[in-house]
């Protein structure tokens, strides 16, 4: 199965859901509201993309900036799309929402847990800025129900059974939380430690500021109980740059506690202690980010994804 999506570290993208608001300072420059307004018109949606208030006038690629309404919805015509993708793939689920935020409804969620629990041979990747609710739904109650959705869509499809995971939670689903500085951390880490899943992600990205996991996580089990984390800079037009050593303290530490580490990118900028041959033949393209010149703008393709000469792609087993 070929991948058919740009995230370098999942297969496929999922989205089920569309729409969402931001929550914090990693939500500044969200590309699912740039996607969104490029696909919208003032005030409507295109195909349920998103709900979005246009700040500014013009065509899209002129508007100043647009925003979620905090309006989500369920798109029932992509709800079973993993259903119909048979070959095994990991897939990310909503790039284009948060799965946990406060407008899903319990129903939604119920429907689409059910279909992954029928989907055994995918791996779901979900992310949240939100996860006390993320922590609190994963509970005994709504196993219960999503084992009722999971035998009423075995009905809908005429299966024999609901091709249902008896084990909670689901062993295909990994659940995580997306961080970008040390008040993240600090907030979020404990609660993805409490949550129960068969594997816990954190996403560093768009790392905004340094992140000491230590001092966010500070009794051993909950560091331990981290199974992945993904580090990566800022994209697109506005992206802010990335300190190295945010990313060399995040892969120390997963080498002190034998976490997979997963550097994603450098997003826009690279800083200059991370120059390569390569990079050297791009700067005429960059543009300084300060007078001491401490990255250069040069473009996510070109700044590419080596930290300190290696490229680090670690996977959960």
């Amino acid at each position: 199965m070929g991948k058919n999506t740009g995230i370098e570290w999942t297969d496929s993208t999922w989205n089920p859901i569309r729409g969402c608001s931001r929550v914090s300072e990693g939500c500044r420059n969200c590309y699912a509201e740039s996607v969104a307004a490029r696909f919208s018109g003032p005030g409507q949606a295109y195909e349920g993309l998103a709900e979005f208030n246009v700040i500014g006038e013009g065509k899209p690629e002129e508007r100043v900036e647009s925003r979620w309404t905090g309006a989500v919805r369920l798109i029932e015509s992509h709800l079973e799309d993993p259903i119909r993708w048979k070959a095994p793939r990991k897939i990310f689920v909503n790039s284009m929402s948060d799965l946990f935020h406060d407008a899903v409804k319990d129903d939604w969620l119920v429907q689409i847990f059910a279909v992954m629990q029928a989907c055994p041979q995918h791996t779901f990747q979900v992310l949240t800025k939100r996860p006390e609710r993320m922590r609190d739904w994963i509970n005994e109650s709504n196993r219960d129900l999503v084992s009722l959705a999971g035998e009423e869509l075995a009905g809908r499809r005429g299966w024999c059974h609901a091709h249902e995971d008896s084990n909670w939670p689901l062993r295909n689903v990994q659940l995580g939380v997306s961080i970008e500085d040390q008040e993240s951390a600090n907030h979020r880490l404990p609660i993805l430690a409490q949550t129960s899943a068969a594997v816990r992600i954190v996403s560093y990205e768009p790392a905004l500021g340094p992140v000491k996991f230590e001092t966010a996580l500070p009794k051993q089990e909950e560091r331990c109980s981290l199974n992945w984390i993904i580090c990566g800079g800022e994209s697109g037009p506005r992206a802010r740059p990335m300190d190295p050593e945010w990313a060399r303290s995040a892969r120390r530490f997963c080498s002190d506690y034998q976490i997979p580490f997963f550097f994603k990118q450098w997003g826009e900028w690279l800083p200059y202690d991370q120059l390569t041959e390569l990079a050297q033949d791009c700067m005429s393209e960059w543009v300084k980010n300060d007078a001491e010149a401490r990255a250069y703008r040069m473009g996510k393709h070109n700044a590419g994804a080596i930290l300190d000469g290696v490229e680090w792609k670690e996977f959960p087993q």
